[in-house]
Formats: structure tokens, sequence, C-alpha cells
């Protein structure tokens, strides 16, 4: 029995290797906002581009990034029509930053989220 248990956790822990290693997300953040992307879809300048005009036009809700975001897409150089999926989640106990998370695959949803969560512990001061 605790080999079967041991087993399966080595058996989970290679799986998530493997999905992570073929995810390749980078994340910016700004005081507001992080932002998650996939690095062939948003460079890191982009990204500081549209932090900073984040930053600059304040605190947003949940719908109003919805619709701001792929209306500035072009504007920031970004190829609107291959982000297959966009996410924000709110500011709260696991986030310090607002974040959002652009994706070309829906499919890997749950490791974007799962790095802009680490990120945003890793790099909060309190």
């Amino acid at each position: 029995m605790k080999g079967r248990f041991i087993l399966g956790v080595v058996a989970v822990l290679a799986i998530a290797t493997l999905a992570w290693a073929a995810t390749n997300l980078n994340s910016s953040r700004s005081n507001i906002y992080r932002l998650t992307y996939p690095s062939d879809l948003v460079s890191p300048e982009q990204a500081k581009a549209i932090l900073a005009e984040l930053d600059r036009i304040g605190p947003k809700d949940e719908a109003q990034l919805k619709q701001w975001l792929p209306a500035n897409f072009k504007r920031f150089g970004i190829a609107g029509d291959r982000v297959k999926k966009l996410i924000v989640l709110p500011r709260g106990k696991e986030l310090k930053e607002i974040a959002i998370i652009l994706l070309t695959k829906p499919e890997d949803e749950a490791a974007a989220i799962a790095v802009t969560v680490k990120s945003s512990k890793s790099n909060s001061s309190e």
C-alpha cells in the first residue's frame, strides 16, 4: 500500500514536471497588475508598456479589463487573434496584484494560474 502511494506521488510529480516544461510563460508586474503571457505572444517590452498604461489609467474591474485589453492589443503590437483566452483574477489572499493572464492555448490555464500565484507570492514584500 505504501509503495503504491509513493509510486503515485512520483508519477504525479513527473507529469507535473513535463507539463511545466511544455509551458513557457512569463510574468511581469506593476504596482496594481501582474501580467502572465506566453513568450511567443508578448515581449517583455510590450508587457511593460501595457502595464505602464494600465497603471496610468488606474484599477479596473474584470469586465473593464476584458473590454480594454482586446481593444488595445493592436496598439501594443500584440496579435489579438492569437489570444484564445483572457483571464482576470482579483487581488486577494493569494494575489497581491490584479492578475491578467493571456493564453494562446487554453489548456495552459492551470499552469498559468500556478505561475501567476507563485510569482505574486515570491515578489511580495510581506
